[in-house]
This record gives structure tokens, C-alpha cells and sequence, in this order.
């Protein structure tokens, strides 16, 4: 057996999609809590067990989403509308890393766009969990608010979609798996190009 071919075979292969390979255990177990949540019991979006260093990567992130949700109902609130208010905290969740995500993309940082593509896919299963939660509210809010500060019960009572609440999350959690899928893809289509000076005598 040559090693030094196999070598040279596997680590251009380890060097391209190393990221992804970090990437799909945390995507796995995102994947699975969403499946949970949905399928037996919301409060698995809060209880839902994740090994070290998975468990650690999503308490940072979530907190860190929350933080965002909240600024967003702040942000918002300048138009004076209650449903931009309201729906403004969400929004915001995903739209700041889609924001990170398009500044990597311009400037063509490969790591950088397959860890914020994995953050705004988080971002839409976080926003899934809230609005599958709009018809039951079982989910505790933020500062011990009562059930009618649940954003998406008023969104979605607003809206006359209020029966729709898990639709409406199955279709957020398939968004966020799309945005999985295409961060664990990106070395497919991500193409490096280096800079040559090139010293020419005329």
C-alpha cells in the first residue's frame, strides 16, 4: 500500500470539505430536535439533549438569537405598525445572519459563508419552533410574559392563521434544512483563485 498516494489523495479532499464534515453533526442534532419538536412535543426545542461540543455551539447560538429577536421588536417599532413590531423580532433573527452570510458571499470567504449559511439555518429553525408554538403557547416567553405577548399567537390571530401555526413551522424548518444542505455543499461550487505577480520585461 503507498501511503504517500493515498496521502496525497485524501488531504486535498480533507482540505476542501473539512467544514462540512465539522458542520453535519451539529446539523444532525439540529435536524433531529426540529423532527421532535414538531412531531411529538415543542418543548423539546428547549429540552432536547445535545452531546459536548454540540450542546455548548447551540446554547451560544440561541442565546445569541434571542439577544437579536429582542433588538428586532426595537429596531422595528420605529415604522409604529404593531404587526412590523411584532413580527420584527423574528424577522430580524434571520435577517441579521443572512446580513453576515451575503458579507462573506462578496467577499468570497469559503468558511465563512458555510458557518453563516449554518446560522441562518438555525436561525429558521428557532423561528419555526416559535411559530409552531402560536395556536398552544406552551413555550415559556421571555421575562415571565403572559401568553398574550406571544408573538406569533398575534401574528398568526391577526393573520386568521392561527390553525396553521405548524404548517407554517414545517415550512420554516424545511427553509432552515435547505440552508443546511447548501452549507454543507458549498465546496462544490466554491471555486479559489490566487493572485500571481507576474514581473514582464517589454
Amino acid at each position: 500500500m503507498d501511503i504517500s498516494r493515498i496521502t496525497s489523495f485524501l488531504l486535498p479532499l480533507f482540505k476542501k470539505w473539512w467544514c462540512s464534515l465539522l458542520l453535519l453533526p451539529f446539523i444532525i442534532y439540529s435536524l433531529h430536535q426540529a423532527y421532535w419538536a414538531l412531531r411529538f412535543n415543542i418543548f423539546f426545542s428547549i429540552t432536547y439533549e445535545t452531546p459536548f461540543p454540540v450542546n455548548f455551539i447551540h446554547f451560544m447560538l440561541d442565546n445569541f438569537l434571542l439577544i437579536v429577536h429582542e433588538a428586532g421588536h426595537t429596531f422595528f417599532s420605529v415604522f409604529g405598525i404593531r404587526t412590523i413590531t411584532i413580527l420584527g423580532g423574528s424577522l430580524f433573527e434571520i435577517l441579521l445572519p443572512v446580513i453576515i452570510f451575503v458579507f462573506f458571499w462578496f467577499n468570497k470567504k469559503k468558511i465563512g459563508i458555510q458557518l453563516s449559511l449554518y446560522m441562518v439555518g438555525f436561525a429558521f429553525l428557532q423561528v419555526a419552533f416559535y411559530a409552531a408554538d402560536g395556536g398552544a403557547r406552551q413555550l415559556p416567553l421571555i421575562g415571565g410574559l403572559s401568553k398574550e405577548s406571544h408573538d406569533w399567537y398575534n401574528l398568526l390571530s391577526g393573520w386568521g392563521m392561527l390553525e396553521s401555526d405548524m404548517t407554517i413551522g414545517v415550512l420554516l424548518v424545511i427553509t432552515g434544512g435547505l440552508c443546511y444542505l447548501a452549507a454543507l455543499s458549498v465546496p462544490l461550487f466554491f471555486k479559489k483563485y490566487e493572485s500571481v505577480s507576474l514581473d514582464l520585461e517589454v
